[in-house]
């Protein structure tokens, strides 16, 4: 993948930033995670967009399941309702992103 390198520097980024919480503790479900299913907005392209954020060898986005280690998926993780992010790959190009609505991980209801 040739952006890889932007990817994992931008996942990286996103965890220096993130708040660590301890297994088990409960986890506002209005968050991006692992398994939640989000609506957003690609500023880009103004079109509204929905999928779920799984782990790369899940991903199909034909099914609207993206891999938690595409440049959205790493972005959308940690975000809530009404947050956007943007960024600037190395090449330039800037993307930008605002949360909708997030259902959460299948089988958890909200906190």
């Amino acid at each position: 993948m040739e952006e890889a390198p932007d990817v994992v520097r931008f996942l990286m980024e996103e965890l220096e930033r993130a708040d660590i919480v301890p297994p088990g503790a409960v986890i506002a479900s209005s968050l991006v995670r692992l398994g939640s299913e989000v609506k957003f907005v690609n500023h880009e392209t103004d079109e509204i967009e929905q999928v779920r954020l799984v782990y790369p060898e899940q991903a199909d986005a034909s099914l609207g399941l993206i891999s938690v280690l595409t440049p959205t998926g790493s972005a959308l993780l940690g975000l809530g309702p009404g947050q956007s992010i943007s960024w600037t790959f190395a090449g330039g190009e800037t993307r930008c992103l605002s949360v909708l609505e997030v259902y959460p991980p299948s089988g958890q209801g909200a906190s």
